[in-house]
């Protein structure tokens, strides 16, 4: 990378002090008058200088090279005549007086910022420091290089240079306690290597010092981050986060967004310190509910108060506070759409499905969409996606005939050889059981647009999960292996798929060798990737009976991300399924619940951890809520019969299990549920 470009509009002083590098803090270079240049003959030999007239002359020489320097830059530019001519006087400087250090840290300076020559800066800076271990201007110029060389991309970090880049940050921080560069960047090299409470000091110390003067190398490493103390209070509320302390946490971001309202990365702060709880969000609200008095068209805050509100069960009033925001004209369509879709979602949530229909129906409307057909591309796209939303929110209220009527009138409105009609229509009927009648629907959809590879693609992994689900995952997976291209990117997502189908056919050890594959193939500066592959092979090792390895491979997940809700949830079913330390899989799926309150899985494991506790009417508390919000689930379906059993309802057991029975398309489900109804099973 070349860095000569970007670090040498950095230099607009005199080279010596200009960014704080050749003077230790609070030391002012000298200026002198410009030595008069000598055009008289040397004599052949001179009386050997003393000490003292070689020190004299060398800073002479010093301040030479920094003149030369200095005045091409007030033309505004820097000339190769100009680096040479300083380098020569810098060099004569540095060989008169070895003892002086300026004289090396200036020449690193113009190696590091003019000629993109980072050895040369290294050795010249490293001379600088052995001659004067208090060279501050040494220091940061070594801090500056190792951080070059070490980066801050976890995925691809020189671990060796990290090291390197800490050494010479702590000297730099010797000598200023309250260098903001330095702490900003010691704090993100102790993240990098795991060493989080000395990344917290960092933070903490750089949120305490003053304003910063120099941010651009800063900008430069980080790519485009700020060096500012609202900047430094958002980085430290991060770490305070992830070190579980939300209430601290909270504290100092709350200023940040007091300074910069707008500013998506302090909401997005804040977003994550209210879902982890443990925090008075009182004080949060109350500074949202200003924000947007004061700014109603600031969406991101406006979101956040409405999502808090829903939180909180407080649904009317996050309807209201969304209403503002979706009537508000000053804000653009996407924002619009974005608020609509979250209105509904709130609403769904709430199990208020018709009411969240009527949004996208009134969306609709305020667009002049009615039963007519659609000429306009942005129509036709706003129409699918609301009338896929209605049907989804159909299906979830139980309403098949309803959900089937909104796909004829998605065909209405966009023609009959429209592929998303047609791929909506296959999908519900999969979703309602028709499987049979799902595959015929599909395969005539592959035929009719053969034309189209994306399409192709599209219908063609809809197949295989159809195929799996009638009990011929080999098929499946034959069927999504033509799909191999031999592209990581492209490959990643048909191994997670196939990973899947076997998964839910109860082939474990398939499955495991598919997901294992996945990871591999993904791309490690996408950590979301990664942790997809991770949670698929965690799976899959559990269903091969691997229970170890199952575990293993969760925690390591939260182990670089302690609060990812998948793995929460997953490790504690995982622990309660299996009877063992009941009290951490309690722990697991409460905070998992706490992130996202309203997935139904997440309701069940934990519905699923009390009912393991014996705690019988919490676990009917959970389990009726996950029912209440898939309807379509073996899994919860057969915990409710469980808990009827033990509840000595015999018979809500067994319809409860008869429900899951024919829902189940796996063979272990459908064995385990016949033997639990006895007899009269039927499927």
């Amino acid at each position: 990378m070349n860095f000569s470009v970007r670090l040498a509009t950095v230099i607009a002083a005199p080279l010596a002090c200009a960014l704080t590098l050749t003077c230790a803090p609070g030391v002012r270079a000298q200026t002198e008058p410009p030595a008069p240049a000598m055009t008289t003959a040397q004599p052949a030999a001179q009386p050997a200088l003393s000490a003292r007239e070689r020190r004299t002359r060398a800073y002479v020489k010093l301040l030479e090279g920094q003149r030369y320097l200095s005045g091409a830059l007030s033309t505004g530019g820097i000339s190769k005549d100009a680096l040479t001519h300083a380098q020569t006087s810098l060099n004569e400087a540095a060989e008169l007086d070895p003892t002086l250090a300026e004289a090396h840290t200036a020449l690193s300076e113009i190696a590091f910022f003019f000629l993109d020559d980072m050895a040369l800066a290294e050795r010249e800076a490293t001379a600088a420091t052995r001659i004067a271990p208090d060279s501050f201007g040494g220091h940061r110029l070594l801090a500056r290089i190792y951080a070059l060389k070490a980066g801050l991309d976890e995925s691809k970090v020189d671990r060796a240079a990290v090291e390197r880049a800490i050494t010479e940050l702590r000297e730099v921080v010797r000598l200023d306690t309250n260098d903001p560069e330095a702490l900003a960047l010691l704090g993100e090299f102790y993240s990098l290597t795991g060493r989080h409470d000395e990344a917290l000091e960092a933070f903490k110390r750089w949120a305490a010092a003053p304003p910063a003067v120099d941010v651009r190398f800063f900008q430069v490493i980080t790519q485009g981050r700020e060096l500012t103390h609202e900047a430094a209070g958002a980085r430290l509320g991060e770490a305070l986060l992830r070190a579980g302390r939300t209430s601290e946490a909270l504290a100092v971001i709350r200023p940040a967004l007091a300074t910069s309202p707008d500013n998506a990365r302090y909401l997005g702060l804040l977003r994550q310190v209210l879902e982890a709880g443990g925090a008075d969000s009182g004080a949060a609200v109350a500074d949202l509910k200003r924000i947007v008095t004061v700014n109603p068209a600031n969406i991101g805050a406006l979101s956040l108060l409405a999502h808090t509100q829903a939180r909180a069960g407080q649904t009317d009033e996050s309807v209201a506070t969304l209403r503002v925001g979706i009537d508000n004209r000053k804000i653009d369509e996407r924002e619009h759409n974005l608020l609509v879709a979250q209105l509904a979602g709130v609403l769904a949530d709430a199990l208020r499905y018709p009411e969240a229909i009527g949004v996208y129906e009134e969306a609709l409307k305020a667009r002049g969409i009615t039963d007519q057909p659609l000429t306009a591309d942005s129509d036709k796209s706003f129409t699918v996606s609301a009338l896929q939303h209605i049907i989804d929110l159909q299906s979830k209220a139980g309403r098949a005939g309803d959900a089937l009527a909104t796909v004829e009138r998605m065909r209405k409105l966009l023609g009959p050889d429209n592929p998303q009609v047609d791929f909506q229509h296959a999908s519900l009927l999969r979703e309602q059981g028709k499987r049979r009648e799902a595959l015929d629907a599909i395969r005539a959809a592959r035929l009719k647009y053969q034309s189209s590879p994306p399409v192709q693609e599209a219908f063609l992994r809809l197949e295989a999960r159809t195929l799996a689900e009638l009990g011929r995952p080999d098929e499946a997976a034959e069927l999504l292996r033509t799909k191999l291209t031999g592209k990581p990117e492209d490959d990643y997502n048909t191994y997670l798929n196939i990973a899947n189908l076997y998964l839910d056919a109860g082939r474990g050890k398939e499955a495991v060798a598919a997901a294992r594959k996945a990871l591999e193939l993904a791309p490690a500066d996408q950590p979301d990737a990664v942790t997809q592959a991770l949670v698929m092979l965690s799976s899959a090792q559990e269903r091969a009976d691997d229970l170890k390895g199952a575990e293993e491979t969760l925690r390591r997940i939260l182990a670089k991300d302690p609060e990812n809700a998948t793995a929460l949830n997953n490790l504690g079913y995982f622990l309660a399924d299996h009877d063992v330390r009941l009290s951490d899989a309690l722990d697991m799926t409460k905070r998992a619940v706490q992130r996202q309150p309203t997935n139904p899985s997440f309701l069940d494991s934990l519905g699923w951890v009390y009912f393991k506790l014996g705690q019988l009417d919490d676990a009917e508390r959970y389990l009726s809520d996950a029912a209440r919000r898939n309807t379509r689930s073996v899994a919860i379906q057969e915990h409710i019969g469980d808990l009827n059993q033990k509840r000595g309802r015999t018979e809500d057991a067994r319809v409860a299990w008869r429900k899951a029975l024919a829902l189940a398309t796996e063979a272990n489900d459908t064995t385990r549920l016949k033997a639990k109804l006895g007899g009269d099973a039927r499927k």
